[in-house]
């Protein structure tokens, strides 16, 4: 079958997206309760992403050494760890702990990154592979319907609350292990992409644009995302509430997959990244109209959609560069600069939140996008360039 791998690379992917759900609607919430000032409630997810930036740049060698399906698969056993950690620092009441068991996370968040270039290394057509993307991400829609329920079954499983979904989270991941014996995946090239300074790779056509479009929609998500259940918290909503909306914002991001790759092949990679940083920020515009629990629905899921149309758009214009050493220098350049704004708005979305409020992080969101849709469309004509991906 001709996306075969992609298709047990997207099993993988919702096994992940499943244990995010998890920690995107309680790792908030844990650390408020746990944490000595609210301006620290995102502090477990900070380390979990600056663990992963850490490991951007050393995973091409990684997986030119061992291999895709063996680096996976102890990215997983990570990933079990780390949620055995998690659950541990609930149950002694431990924030450190807690902290510290974002370092396993973010050590198999960062490996599970590269399913979607290892799934698009396994097709040689290049109309092909952004498709074989797709079907990776397919794997968190149904993750999206899933993971959330999964959350708020399981939080009172065990005392205190929040251990049994972590304990649920292990379970759930230890699967991947033999699911990645089950894949054939192409040998990574050798890492002599090393050697090709960055400056060269920035300079390759629309690689500007690809590192925004990922970077910058993944850091605005997630300052929006993550802020989300603090402010439902402050309006008196419930867990079960914050679960729900993490669920419709899941199903923003993933679900638009099915068509995502489509529409990339008929139109092109920039037009539609474009076209999702507009749905971003009419996200943020539907949460600044109201604080119901349908302002909060609505507003997730465009914002997640707008993720999903950018995300997939910056990663098409990297999969499709013909030079394999460029290709993998730039692969890893964007990981980690994606993963560098990316710790710096976990770190900092509880500071903001608390002196900006909601109404402020969501301001902020809206015009960080504005700005940099700007600067691509001024460096595009300034280099009067005509690139099509």
């Amino acid at each position: 079958m001709l996306y075969r791998n992609a298709m047990l690379l997207g099993v993988c992917q919702f096994l992940l997206m499943v244990s995010v759900a998890v920690g995107l609607s309680f790792n908030g919430l844990i650390g408020k309760a746990m944490s000595p000032s609210l301006a620290l409630a995102t502090l477990p997810y900070l380390t979990m992403t600056l663990t992963s930036a850490a490991l951007t740049l050393w995973l091409p060698r990684i997986f030119s050494r061992f291999g895709y399906a063996r680096s996976f698969a102890i990215g997983a056993l990570l990933g079990v760890m780390g949620s055995l950690a998690a659950a541990l620092g609930i149950w002694l009441g431990s924030f450190f702990i807690f902290c510290a068991a974002g370092v396993l996370m973010g050590a198999y968040q960062a490996s599970a990154l590269y399913y979607r270039f290892a799934a698009a290394d396994s097709v040689a057509v290049q109309s092909h592979k952004s498709t074989a993307i797709a079907w990776v991400l397919n794997g968190g829609i149904v993750a999206a319907l899933l993971g959330p329920l999964l959350a708020s079954s399981t939080v009172d499983w065990f005392e205190p609350a929040y251990l049994g979904s972590y304990i649920a989270v292990a379970i759930i991941v230890i699967l991947a292990l033999p699911i990645t014996f089950f894949m054939r995946l192409p040998e990574r090239q050798p890492i002599s992409a090393s050697t090709i300074p960055f400056s060269t790779v920035l300079a390759l056509p629309a690689a500007k644009a690809a590192i925004l479009f990922c970077a910058g929609s993944y850091a605005m998500m997630m300052l929006v995302m993550l802020a989300s259940p603090l402010a439902m918290d402050h309006c008196g909503y419930s867990a079960a509430d914050a679960a729900s909306v993490i669920q419709w914002h899941l199903l923003g991001m993933f679900a638009p997959s099915l068509l995502t790759g489509k529409c990339i092949a008929r139109w092109g990679a920039i037009p539609v990244a474009g076209s999702g940083a507009i749905v971003l920020i009419a996200g943020c515009v539907i949460a600044l109209s109201g604080i119901q629990l349908s302002h909060f629905h609505w507003a997730l899921l465009l914002v997640g959609i707008g993720w999903n149309f950018m995300y997939m758009g910056g990663s098409t214009i990297i999969a499709h560069i013909n030079d394999g050493p460029s290709r993998l220098r730039l692969q890893s350049l964007n990981e980690f600069i994606t993963f560098a704004v990316m710790t710096i708005t976990a770190g900092t979305t509880g500071w903001l939140f608390t002196h900006l409020e909601w109404g402020g992080v969501l301001v902020m969101a809206a015009a960080f996008i504005g700005v940099m849709v700007l600067f691509i469309v001024f460096e595009r004509w300034q280099g009067n360039k005509k690139v099509t991906v």
